[in-house]
């Protein structure tokens, strides 16, 4: 039995529901069809709202990494950071759904990573640079976004796709497969091609992830 963390950074608390959590759907199905015996955790993380990863947030995780005793004030978030640490580093696989925001990834996520950055869990710094620390992990970004950054006038502005994947290897993943729909919005004449195209996608990666 292998455990899946599912991270949702849709705002779907805010609008009705669009084609990211129609592609969210198609995958959770598919992979609880499949892998009946999975143990399968979704977490929202615009229903979550992590306290902002601030300065002093860092400076408390750091002191609790070193082993230092931490201030009554300091306590109740670096605890709620470490949960969502060890739920990641308990994970044995992991799907990010998220649209392209502003060139980049939903602040909530943003955040998210911030929270999963920390020396000596996901990363270690040494005198050759940082080292990730995190094997045998395999993970799927299922992203989303109206316009059509594939073209090479367009590649260099994806901070979203390109990110997650910077970042992700930062911690040491590597295995990580992308399913990415792109330019429904900006194509209208191929928006239900290309839709369909991402939902066939994400059915058969619930079979195989």
């Amino acid at each position: 039995m292998s455990r899946l963390l599912f991270i949702e950074a849709n705002d779907s608390t805010h609008q009705s529901k669009g084609i990211s959590s129609e592609m969210n759907e198609t995958f959770l199905s598919s992979y609880r069809t499949h892998h009946p015996e999975d143990d399968i955790i979704v977490l929202n993380l615009f229903e979550e709202r992590l306290p902002f990863f601030d300065l002093k947030l860092a400076m408390s995780a750091a002191k609790l990494f070193r082993g230092e005793s931490l201030d009554t004030d300091e306590s109740v978030p670096v605890e709620k950071l470490q949960e969502y640490l060890t739920g990641f580093l308990e994970a044995d696989k992991i799907v990010f759904s998220f649209p392209m925001w502003n060139l980049t990834v939903p602040a909530p996520l943003h955040n998210y990573m911030d929270y999963l950055a920390q020396a000596g869990q996901t990363f270690r710094y040494t005198p050759d640079g940082s080292v990730g620390l995190v094997k045998g992990k395999q993970v799927l970004l299922l992203h989303s976004r109206g316009g059509d950054y594939s073209t090479p006038d367009k590649a260099d502005t994806d901070h979203a796709v390109r990110y997650m994947i910077d970042i992700l290897r930062f911690f040491g993943i590597e295995d990580v497969e992308t399913i990415i729909l792109e330019g429904h919005q900006q194509y209208p004449d191929q928006a239900e091609h290309l839709i369909k195209k991402a939902l066939s996608a994400c059915e058969k990666a619930g079979q195989q992830f």
